[in-house]
């Protein structure tokens, strides 16, 4: 497997924030400056994309996605027996 080489970069932090990271990396074996800002990125980016999520499934729907939905239920409908859909009930095997 080939390893990529991370690009280096520079970074400028609150002291006191650095105080924070200094501690933390005291506090825990085998950690360094460079995983707990990798960790911090992950973490930005996943709140990034949790976001994004959420603004795509709070959008209006288009005509079309509404439709589709309609349609979808209309198939799921037509395949649950009469009682089932009446009651919401399976069969027992």
């Amino acid at each position: 497997m080939i390893q990529r080489t991370k690009p280096r970069i520079t970074v400028t932090v609150d002291p006191d924030m650095l105080d924070e990271i200094d501690s933390f990396i005291r506090e825990n074996a085998g950690t360094d400056r460079s995983g707990v800002l990798a960790d911090a990125l992950r973490c930005w980016y996943a709140q990034r994309l949790h976001e994004a999520l959420v603004q795509q499934h709070a959008a209006p729907k288009s005509p079309e996605e509404i439709e589709e939905r309609a349609a979808w239920k209309r198939i799921r409908a037509a395949q649950m027996p009469r009682s089932e859909r009446k009651y919401n009930l399976r069969e027992k095997a």
